[in-house]
């Protein structure tokens, strides 16, 4: 498999390949993206945090998908169809990033909110929460 230049498993080939899990939500993903490549963009999908399985339905917001998913927000991360594609490296990162935040009860939001938890990350960004290093986060605060 071909990596991106920062994926965190370039080095480490003892590590293997990415998880299945982020390889389907990279396929999941991708598929929405090239099924309609413009119609798709602000859409949503909900993907399982412990295997990455999807639905496959497009949601209008985050807070539509979640009722689908029997209210069982804990469970799910929630992703919005960007102009881009994503990599297994991409959602690997993305999956341990959402991971670490639902096991701390914070949640990954749609970006409606002043006090998100987390702003729009770049790759950097999101490489460097993954390992513990916080950059460009907002805590929620009680106002």
């Amino acid at each position: 498999m071909n990596h991106n230049m920062r994926c965190p498993l370039i080095n480490r080939t003892a590590l293997g390949d990415h998880s299945d899990a982020a390889k389907r939500i990279s396929d999941t993903y991708n598929m929405h993206r090239i099924v309609d490549p413009y119609g798709n963009i602000g859409f949503w999908i909900a993907c399982a945090l412990i295997d990455g399985s999807s639905d496959n339905v497009l949601y209008e917001s985050r807070r539509d998908a979640i009722p689908h998913q029997h209210h069982n927000e804990n469970y799910y991360t929630f992703i919005q169809i960007v102009p881009s594609t994503m990599t297994p490296c991409e959602s690997e990162v993305m999956l341990k990033v959402a991971r670490m935040a639902y096991d701390k009860g914070w949640r990954i939001s749609d970006g409606m909110s002043r006090h998100d938890l987390i702003k729009r990350l770049g790759w950097e960004d999101q490489l460097a929460l993954s390992n513990g290093i916080a950059t460009n986060i907002v805590l929620g605060r009680n106002n």
